[in-house]
């Protein structure tokens, strides 16, 4: 398309701060031209529906034409600006909620080869403790819980008796409680107006409340992530990623590899669930956007949905960079409403892994990272760094949390060995303290996890 043809667009990145490099790569996109980017992010004491009825008047007043969502919580300021707003493209925030909270997700999308059993238990309950222990008799032991809204993992336990649940359930009501505006909390204030206005809570009467999802552990063997995205109504298939394996860890799925090693047989059972899953999505009033989905691949051979996000993934985006061709998940946004669907990116033989570089034991980030170094890196074509915080933020420190994720880093290699010796590489060059990741790098260690 010649560029004298492309329309111009005005890009809101909610719950954002500026990012120059984002900006000058979302100006880059083939099918529109990106005359302005807003960058916002949200006010201290604003709740998400003070947010939305901030961000309504910079829609208005700057003329914004597409919103770009890059959390769980910005898909609900995206879902509910397409409400408001004919002109700018996107989902419902029903269908956005179904991939958000945890326990509707499990009654509604649960659709892998295995439903999961689950519990859910109302902090506020009087009788919250008398609730646990019938909820650890309905799905055993050992189980995991976790918060039906918190994100990146705040929270997330391994539960082995009735004592760990208590503890676990008292660090939720105390990260709550303290912590009320942290957007990784779990508090229904946050949400309730904006769920008032925009969600039929009738239907969802749980997003009126702090609640936590209480299911069994799921000793999976593997875990692999299938994406794409909805746009005009048809869903197209994008790739599928695997996530390296820490046996020992409570969470022991972390980062991503592309492109995944699983054989084609059960790639395609993948998709099947997918398919599945977006068919309800769609049904909710999902359009215009990205979707990731996460499965176990259990050691029996079934495969079990782990989760839902009706976005896309910082992960498989930085791996996207050199694994696939013409695959961008923020492009898929920007292009919406001008009829161009996109296509399942190709694969360039390369391969890629993103690692999150989450710390124990929080601190000032440039006590932890080299910054420097990070910075000198930018011009290593095979290696791509996003800091989440700069050296001297303040890093919020949430009770029951499994730590903090200071950056990603993402390298690339001809084979899974080169780039797995590349992020070794690279993680000794920029890591203070090794001893304070959640996730420990060596090259001895890395290579064992790889399958």
């Amino acid at each position: 398309m010649m560029e004298s043809t492309r329309r111009d667009v005005t890009v809101l990145v909610p719950l954002s701060k500026g990012n120059p490099d984002k900006e000058e790569n979302l100006r880059k996109c083939p099918t529109v031209q990106v005359k302005n980017v807003i960058f916002d992010s949200i006010h201290e004491k604003e709740n998400l529906m003070d947010y939305v009825q901030r961000l309504k008047k910079v829609v208005s007043e700057n003329n914004v034409s597409v919103v770009l969502p890059t959390s769980d919580v910005s898909t609900f300021v995206h879902a509910a600006l397409a409400r408001d707003f004919a002109h700018i493209p996107g989902p419902s925030v029903e269908s956005c909620y179904l991939a958000f909270h945890k326990p509707y997700t499990r009654q509604h999308l649960d659709l892998g080869e295995t439903p999961t059993a689950y519990d859910v238990l109302d902090l506020d309950s009087p009788t919250l403790f008398q609730d646990a222990e019938r909820a650890l008799e309905k799905v055993g032991l050992p189980a995991f819980v976790k918060s039906a809204t918190a994100t990146l993992a705040y929270g997330l336990k391994k539960i082995e008796n009735y004592d760990d649940l208590k503890d676990a359930l008292e660090d939720f009501k105390t990260m709550r409680d303290k912590n009320p505006d942290c957007l990784t909390s779990p508090s229904a204030a946050f949400y309730r107006d904006y769920f008032k206005e925009y969600l039929d809570v009738q239907k969802y009467p749980l997003a009126l409340r702090d609640v936590v999802l209480v299911e069994p552990f799921l000793d999976a063997e593997t875990l692999c992530t299938a994406d794409g995205c909805v746009v005009d109504g048809k869903l197209v298939h994008w790739t599928i990623t695997d996530e390296l394996q820490y046996d020992g860890h409570e969470a022991k799925f972390t980062s991503m590899l592309g492109p995944t090693n699983e054989p084609q047989d059960i790639q395609t059972r993948m998709w099947r669930i997918y398919d599945r899953i977006m068919d309800r999505m769609i049904q909710a009033g999902f359009n215009d956007g990205y979707t990731n989905i996460e499965i176990f691949k259990m050691k029996d051979g079934t495969l079990r949905l782990c989760e839902v996000n009706a976005r896309g993934s910082r992960l498989v985006q930085g791996i996207y960079k050199q694994v696939y061709r013409n695959a961008n998940q923020d492009y898929v946004y920007l292009s919406a409403g001008t009829g161009i669907v996109p296509v399942t990116p190709p694969p360039t033989g390369r391969h890629g892994v993103a690692y999150m570089a989450k710390f124990l034991g929080l601190e000032r980030p440039g006590n932890l990272m080299d910054f420097d170094k990070i910075t000198q890196l930018k011009s290593d074509p095979d290696v791509h760094i996003e800091p989440y915080f700069g050296r001297d933020d303040a890093v919020p420190d949430i009770p029951g949390s499994a730590g903090c994720d200071i950056c990603s880093v993402v390298a690339f290699g001809n084979d899974r060995r080169a780039m797995m010796k590349k992020l070794v590489e690279v993680l000794r060059l920029i890591v203070k303290k090794p001893e304070r990741l959640a996730y420990p790098v060596s090259e001895e260690n890395m290579m064992s996890i790889l399958y």
